[in-house]
């Protein structure tokens, strides 16, 4: 395994840490707060995601195609997590402008639900592939179809910009009182959707390095985030 791979590999570790640390603080606070709960799904979700995604670099047989039957399905498992991390932002969303009742009903909680069946169910219909030239390197590298990643990250883009939006709508809106502690929500939650579009931007064009830098940020953001729940 070249160098790269492996701090890829070490940073995603560092980001599963930090998730599972997150998340249980953030439930902890308060576990019977739907805000709460969402921002612990969204940690939760980005926690596993990440640790599916370190699980599957490892794996590596002599016979290739008994490795991407392997392979194959916890990559698809991880990128269902992934799915799931915006659709959580959404929901905080929900939560803090209208309130857990509206928030939690059939129009709020069924599209995003909706949303992510259809972001998620392609990886079924069009499954990724396991590069072959790599794997003979010793390199996990899978490969999503081209329709699929851009309708998929398109997706998860259009949402997350959703979130910076609102979120700053939000900020303008609220009492003073509760003002800082948005304030460190939307500075966080910048700060990972940052990495998201790293991530992504280095996904479409294999830089390694990128993904690296991406997953700084998104450890950065979740710390910020946990921090406005502190406050």
């Amino acid at each position: 395994m070249d160098l790269l791979n492996l701090i890829k590999i070490i940073a995603a570790i560092v980001t599963v840490i930090v998730a599972l640390i997150a998340g249980v603080v953030e439930l902890r606070l308060n576990p019977d707060n739907w805000l709460n709960r969402w921002f612990a799904l969204f940690f939760a979700s980005a926690s596993l995601g990440f640790l599916t995604y370190t699980i599957y670099h490892f794996i590596y047989m002599d016979s290739y195609s008994n490795a991407e039957l392997i392979i194959i399905p916890i990559m698809i498992t991880a990128h269902i997590l992934f799915n799931f991390i915006p659709i959580s932002l959404v929901m905080t969303v929900f939560i803090v402008e209208k309130y857990k009742k509206i928030a939690m009903n059939l129009s709020h909680l069924g599209i995003m639900i909706t949303l992510f069946i259809l972001m998620s169910v392609g990886y079924f219909i069009w499954p990724p592939t396991l590069n072959p030239v790599k794997y003979a390197d010793k390199i996990i590298d899978t490969e999503t179809p081209e329709g699929l990643f851009i309708f998929v990250n398109i997706s998860r883009i259009v949402l997350l910009c959703y979130v910076v939006l609102k979120y700053a709508m939000i900020t303008k809106k609220v009492e003073e009182e509760t003002k800082k502690r948005v304030q460190w929500f939307f500075t966080g939650i910048i700060i990972a959707i940052i990495g998201l579009f790293i991530n992504i931007t280095g996904g479409l064009f294999g830089l390694i390095i990128l993904e690296i830098i991406a997953l700084i940020f998104v450890d950065i953001g979740m710390i910020i985030v946990v921090k406005g729940f502190l406050i």
